[in-house]
């Protein structure tokens, strides 16, 4: 899915003219993994476009599994000279032979079905795939190696009015298949720094909250994408639970930002929260809100069994992000403003033929 919205590329503009030390990118190469995922496509359509404004000729090199699939993802460029993508399996050895400037590892299953279906890959996929990965950093001598990590290393907060900042740790029941995805991330991120303090590479660490936004899988299993495609069909919006979790959340265009600055400006071996800034939200919440927009009611439904088992039984998580915000960054979107956009989007991108997208290229 080529996205061509103008308030999508509003976004993305936005984001390349952020006073951001873009030089240190210049004529230099980033590979980046799950290149058609939320976090990937977002990201190489923001490089592309810095690249077509700037002039700054940096090569993107995006690694996924699929490349019908991408090839769809990055129709608008994909015979750029500054674009390559690899059909590789991360959790093999990397066959490849190219020199890499940046590495960025958004490679992830964040899928909760796929959590429940194959908890193997989604915890190998963190801690394999970045070895494969940190290993040919070392071996090309890369400048900078990127780990993306995620607020679910934070497990459970001890305490209901507990605020997350980089240094929390609270708790994950490690003996249910579900602990595949944070344990995963906590063992990369613990490889990370193993080879920071055996290789001395120099390494960032983003962790994400719950990110969301048009460059989302359609057939996303997380319950927010669940809430978006919802609007975007003008259903009512079902609620599998409750809906009294209370998370912090961010839209995707400001999450790419956020690992922007930690690449460009973080220090070796920190991580860096980054979640909207105007705080948490509860599901309700969140349903109520954009069934108002969509002009429909929420409704409550049970989830399938496979479907629960990948829920997370995180009920609190509240990201602190005044570390990032002290190297500059901050965030535009709100849940309500982003999901709102979120749909106008995929409403535009889904609903319009394409033939019609086609002639707005």
């Amino acid at each position: 899915m080529y996205i061509t919205s103008k308030l999508y590329n509003d976004d993305i503009i936005r984001a390349i003219n952020l006073s951001l030390p873009w030089g240190k990118l210049a004529n230099k190469s980033i590979l980046i993994t799950g290149a058609s995922g939320l976090i990937g496509t977002f990201l190489i359509d923001t490089l592309m476009q810095k690249n077509a404004f700037d002039n700054l000729n940096v090569k993107v090199i995006a690694l996924g599994r699929n490349d019908d699939k991408a090839r769809e993802r990055f129709s608008g460029y994909w015979e750029n000279e500054n674009f390559s993508f690899l059909a590789t399996d991360i959790n093999k050895p990397l066959s490849i032979n190219l020199h890499v400037d940046y590495f960025i590892h958004a490679a992830s299953n964040t899928h909760p079905k796929l959590y429940a279906s194959d908890p193997i890959v989604s915890l190998m996929t963190n801690v394999l795939g970045a070895y494969h990965l940190l290993n040919y950093a070392l071996k090309t001598k890369a400048e900078r190696f990127v780990y993306i990590s995620s607020v679910e290393i934070y497990g459970e907060a001890l305490n209901k009015d507990d605020l997350f900042d980089e240094k929390y740790c609270g708790y994950i029941d490690c003996n249910q298949h579900r602990a595949a995805y944070p344990e995963g991330k906590r063992a990369g991120e613990a490889l990370c720094n193993a080879f920071i303090e055996r290789y001395g590479m120099d390494i960032v660490l983003p962790r994400l909250s719950r990110v969301y936004g048009p460059t989302m899988r359609l057939d996303d299993s997380k319950a927010m994408s669940q809430f978006i495609m919802n609007g975007v069909r003008g259903e009512d919006i079902v609620l599998k639970s409750k809906g009294e979790q209370l998370y912090s959340y961010c839209y995707v265009a400001d999450a790419v930002t956020g690992i922007l600055y930690a690449m460009l400006s973080g220090k070796c071996g920190e991580a860096y929260n980054i979640a909207d800034m105007d705080g948490a939200i509860t599901l309700k919440e969140i349903t109520e809100n954009i069934a108002e927009f969509a002009g429909r009611k929420v409704v409550f439904d049970l989830p399938q069994k496979e479907e629960a088992a990948g829920f997370s039984k995180v009920t609190t998580c509240v990201m602190d992000t005044e570390k990032l915000q002290k190297l500059g960054w901050r965030s535009y979107d709100d849940v309500k403003s982003g999901t709102e956009k979120t749909i106008e989007i995929l409403r535009e991108t889904i609903l319009i033929p394409a033939v019609t997208r086609d002639s707005l290229l």
